[in-house]
């Protein structure tokens, strides 16, 4: 998968401002595309991007404020982009992992599986219906996927209403519990990546657009985890240190290219990659009926929110 040169096409950026979506960010930048950069905290993404190579014209990326915990912030995002806008491409990068007691989005849903998924579910979506984006990528993760070979807990699809409003297990630790919610909001990324590439051509919508995943590596130092306390940041250093001596942790510099990749160059749709190269995702991910169900039940979770 290589990337080639484009002409001047809109792509928005989930969570631009740090980590493996500002490498994208500025990959997509060197490629020639015009960048929307769709952030929460927007004075910050101001001072990364200042903080650059004056390589880029001033008209080359815009900074526009979004919440994925908020729904009411996600349809001001696309409210306010201009009805003649041309949205080329969508990268649903942005997430969360945490540690500590159960936390909420500002909808009231458990904020691994509130941001990671039914955010980017609600914000393609809408983007899909207002502009017809042809280039969308999620980033998923190998722990998606139970067969990985790392201590992290693994996914575990339930009902939406359990994964929106989840119980404490009282035979699991807490840590486990969000460890798992972060793998199972990866898990639902996939399906719905499936699941959307599915509806789009039983629509008999434009044949060239293309979705797909991707894991974009192992990347312990990135700001994926900046609700972490101290002993969990040194903790994931010191794993980070292991794992680049003996060479399989990631640099989002280098994974970054593998995203932008995909919005500039890709031939495929419905597919998994592991960075560059197609790999297959986790057996579960394949089930039509599961991810039929949980479009379904995501829509009726979100319309429920709406309606209170």
């Amino acid at each position: 998968m290589q990337a080639a040169a484009s002409a001047k096409k809109n792509v928005i950026v989930t969570g631009a401002n740090s980590g493996l979506g500002l490498w994208t960010t500025r990959h997509l930048l060197d490629l020639g595309y015009q960048v929307i950069l769709a952030c929460r905290d927007v004075n910050k993404t101001k001072q990364v991007m200042a903080k650059l190579p004056k390589v880029y014209p001033e008209n080359a990326f815009r900074i526009k404020k979004l919440d994925l915990a908020d729904f009411t912030s996600i349809r001001s995002f696309v409210l306010n982009l201009p009805d003649d806008e041309k949205i080329y491409g969508l990268v649903c990068n942005a997430g969360i992992s945490y540690e500590g007691d159960f936390r909420y989005t500002k909808n009231g849903i458990e904020e691994t599986f509130g941001t990671n998924y039914v955010g980017h579910f609600l914000l393609t979506l809408l983007l899909v219906e207002k502009f017809e984006p042809i280039r969308i990528v999620l980033v998923s993760s190998e722990l998606h996927n139970p067969n990985n070979k790392s201590p992290f807990a693994k996914a575990d699809l339930k009902s939406v209403n359990e994964m929106a409003y989840p119980k404490a297990d009282l035979n699991s630790t807490v840590q486990k519990q969000t460890q798992s919610f972060y793998a199972t909001s990866k898990l639902c990324e996939v399906m719905f990546t499936y699941e959307l590439a599915r509806r789009l051509r039983a629509g008999n919508k434009n044949t060239a657009v293309k979705i797909n995943a991707i894991n974009p590596g192992l990347m312990l130092l990135t700001r994926l985890g900046r609700t972490y306390k101290f002993g969990e940041k040194l903790y994931r250093w010191i794993l980070h240190s292991i794992f680049k001596m003996i060479g399989i942790a990631d640099h989002p510099k280098d994974s970054g290219k593998a995203v932008a990749a995909l919005i500039d160059s890709c031939t495929t749709t419905a597919t998994y990659y592991d960075k560059f190269n197609i790999v297959p995702s986790s057996e579960e991910s394949y089930d039509v009926k599961k991810a039929k169900q949980l479009w379904e039940d995501t829509n009726k979770l979100i319309e429920s929110i709406a309606g209170n």
